[in-house]
This record gives C-alpha cells, structure tokens and sequence, in this order.
C-alpha cells in the first residue's frame, strides 16, 4: 500500500486520525504461512479518530477489542474515543512512578529539564524483567491470542515501544523471523518523521546540546538497539525467545499452536 509521502508500508491503515495504524496481516511466518489479514493491529493513540476513521475500523476491519497499553494517568488525559462493537481493556504496561517511561503530558514537559532520565535499551529490558511489566505483558498477549469474530487492536501513545514490544511477541508466537519482526518494527519511524522533526527544531532552539537531543529523541523513534534489547534480555534470561514466551509469559505451546492454527493461513 502508498503512504500519502509515497513510500510503500505493507499493512498501512489510512487513518485520519492516526497515523501509525497497520493490519499485521500479509506477514510470512518461518515455515511459509502468512498471517491472516483484519485480524492483528497494531496503532498509536486513538484519541484524534475522526468518524470516517471509526466506520472503516467498524465496518472493513470489523474491530471487536482494543487493547490501550498506557498509564491511566495518560488516559485520563487523553481517552480513545469508542468504537461501536469495540470493547476496551486498560492494560497498562508501566507503573506510573516510572517516571520519563509514559507519555504523560507532565512526564514530556520534565523531561526537557531532566539532567537524566531512562536509556531507551534499559525500558526495553525492564520490560522483560519487571515482574508487573511481565504480568502485564501476558495479560496483554492472552487478550490478543483469545480474541474471536474479528480484529483486535492494540496500541500506546507513539505506536512503537509498548504497542512495538507486544507486537514483536505476537508475532514470535505465530513464528515470524526475527528479521521481519524488527523491519515491522522499524516502519514505526515512517510515521514519525515528521513528529521528529518538529521536536529536534524545538529542542535545538532551546539550546539542547547534540548528545541530549538525540536521547530525546529516542522517546519517539524506534531504533534496533531499543528491540534488541529486549531480545537479548529473553535469550539470556530465558534461553530463547520461545522459552520466554512459555517460561517468562507462561504461553504454552499447545497454546501457541492453537493461536497460529487461528490466525494462519
């Protein structure tokens, strides 16, 4: 499919109202299945959906859960709209203490004035190893894997470190490469472009030095180190990213059998 800047993004979803939207569905497995399409989404927030964006989520992708992995604190803030026939689950993946994770509207004018805050690679690692991470996380991939009649969505603010993370379980589980797992995850920054931009400017007006505006910047760009983290967290805490997945998430692979049976074609 053509983005609007012209630049092909398999999967892309066309929504007004966000613009980091894509169908998982079209991706090729490790053993030449590929995944079904209108079943698995992947977004940013939902807040800013206009109603042509809700008929399409409704009528072509017939969207049956939506999954927000953000704090409720970022909720409250800026709450998704509903969706007609979407049912909504809160399952937020980081505490809100862990301040300079989430994308609170306080927590981003902080950060500006913060003298240190989270490495990118070490959110991604905590997410593997904190215990509610963890717990959120399975609760998360369960909703995913037991969703029936339709699409499920899940999504976070930007649509790349929480909504990425859970994505790139999702698709381990339905035995998708780990080279197609990090191209899907990357295409996030075709999104973000822009965004990055405008933020660079700001922060360079301000008076930021180079080394600080980079950092920042990797609030809101998907970078291979920040994935790679997390897998090599899974490999080396857990042996594989298959034994995370039954050890660590306590997926069973009678489960993950019944899940691909599901959503493979």
């Amino acid at each position: 499919m053509k983005t609007r800047n012209g630049d092909d993004i398999m999967g892309k979803i066309h929504l007004e109202g966000a613009d980091n939207a894509r169908d998982l569905g079209g991706l090729k497995t490790t053993e030449g299945a590929v995944i079904r399409e209108k079943k698995l989404i992947r977004s940013n927030r939902l807040s800013k959906l206009t109603q042509n964006d809700m008929n399409l989520l409704s009528n072509e992708y017939h969207l049956h859960k939506i999954l927000d992995l953000r704090t409720p604190m970022e909720v409250e803030q800026e709450a998704d709209l509903e969706i007609p026939e979407a049912s909504y689950m809160n399952i937020p993946f980081f505490m809100e203490s862990m301040v300079g994770v989430s994308r609170e509207k306080e927590t981003k004018k902080q950060m500006l004035h913060m003298q240190e805050f989270p490495d990118m690679p070490d959110i991604y690692i905590m997410m593997i190893q904190n215990k509610f991470c963890n717990q959120q996380i399975t609760k998360a991939v369960r909703e995913v894997m037991t969703t029936e009649n339709g699409s499920v969505l899940w999504h976070c603010t930007e649509g790349k470190d929480r909504c990425g993370l859970l994505s790139a379980i999702i698709l381990f589980l339905l035995d998708v490469s780990e080279e197609d797992v990090m191209e899907d995850y990357l295409k996030t920054n075709k999104a973000a472009i822009r965004r990055v931009e405008k933020i660079r400017k700001k922060l360079h007006v301000a008076g930021f030095h180079q080394e600080k505006i980079e950092k920042l910047e990797g609030y809101f760009v998907a970078k291979e180190e920040f994935l790679n983290a997390a897998l090599k967290t899974m490999k080396e805490d857990h042996g594989s990213i298959n034994q995370f997945i039954k050890n660590g998430l306590h997926i069973s692979m009678k489960e993950k059998q019944q899940f691909k049976d599901k959503i493979l074609e």
